[in-house]
């Protein structure tokens, strides 16, 4: 089953006198791009915490925010001065700016230092709070993936549709590619006829002509390629979640056999138009197929 890499999570814990809320948030990215919001207290944790957020995310952007409360009525001491100093220069800067409003004291409590004592931890502090933020950060990280697991199963419906599209138009440009040789000997007789008139042309020669012809114009291996690629495609699908970088790959070659069909039968009318026409949907489905692997762990 493979997995989106849009998702979200948010689990609470409460142990040992602190309450902790761990959320993680993650969205398309090409490579695994981890993001930490906690406490400056907490930051020697943060490796620990990344090995256990690659065990279960390969792709995407991951921004893993910690907040930490303690229990109990105990008052918070601000750093007023500090506080005042930061209120002053968002005034004068909402003065330059010709912007109105008073600076939001909320968001300015959140920065470091400005609330003393929320980094004061003992060790034995910081241990009890080891013991219940990693446990949550995996409960997390488990939710978001059957999150993930469930977009999914969308993602891999649309997915499989559009694999038996683009099949359905292998096939149907199979079998024009059939009648390639009959047009081009039909295509090459006229052309003679019109350049030598009556002039007896020599049957074997004309053979050759034709077989030179059909070469130019045979799509045999390009349709014969597209169809192991769509095969390998499922096959993906079917073998693990960390599909995502694979199948990008495959969509590339999908999209260079398709090019060729359209460049391989342009030189036979007859069929050309048609078979140029279902190459280029096979491009617009292959453009979509890659808009929705972006979104593949």
């Amino acid at each position: 089953m493979i997995r989106s890499m849009t998702g979200y999570s948010k689990v609470r814990e409460e142990s040992g006198g602190f309450s902790l809320n761990v959320a993680v948030k993650s969205v398309n990215h090409r490579f695994l791009d981890l993001q930490f919001r906690m406490p400056s207290a907490l930051s020697p944790m943060e490796p620990a915490l990344r090995r256990i957020v690659k065990q279960h995310v390969i792709r995407g952007h991951v921004e893993v925010s910690v907040n930490l409360e303690r229990a109990g009525t105990e008052e918070l001491e601000v750093d007023r001065k500090l506080l005042k100093a930061y209120i002053a220069v968002c005034r004068e800067v909402q003065d330059e700016l010709g912007s109105a409003g008073e600076p939001d004291v909320v968001q300015l409590l959140r920065i470091p230092g400005v609330i003393s004592g929320e980094a004061e931890l003992t060790d034995k502090e910081l241990a009890v709070i080891r013991k219940i933020l990693e446990p949550a950060l995996v409960s997390a990280l488990e939710t978001l993936n059957t999150m993930r697991e469930r977009e999914g199963e969308a993602l891999e419906k649309d997915i499989r549709e559009r694999l038996d599209h683009l099949e359905s138009l292998r096939k149907s440009i199979a079998k024009q590619a059939r009648r390639i040789p009959q047009y081009a000997q039909q295509r090459l007789e006229n052309r003679l006829r019109e350049l030598l008139g009556a002039v007896h042309v020599d049957a074997a020669r004309l053979a050759q002509e034709v077989a030179y012809m059909a070469s130019r114009s045979d799509i045999s291996e390009e349709l014969t390629r597209f169809q192991s690629h769509l095969v390998q495609a499922r096959q993906l699908l079917a073998e693990s979640p960390e599909v995502g970088k694979k199948f990008d790959f495959l969509l590339q070659e999908l999209n260079r056999e398709a090019n060729t069909l359209l460049s391989k039968t342009s030189d036979v009318p007859q069929i050309g138009v048609e078979v140029g026409r279902q190459a280029i949907e096979m491009k617009s489905e292959i453009e979509k197929l890659r808009e929705q692997v972006q979104n593949i762990e």
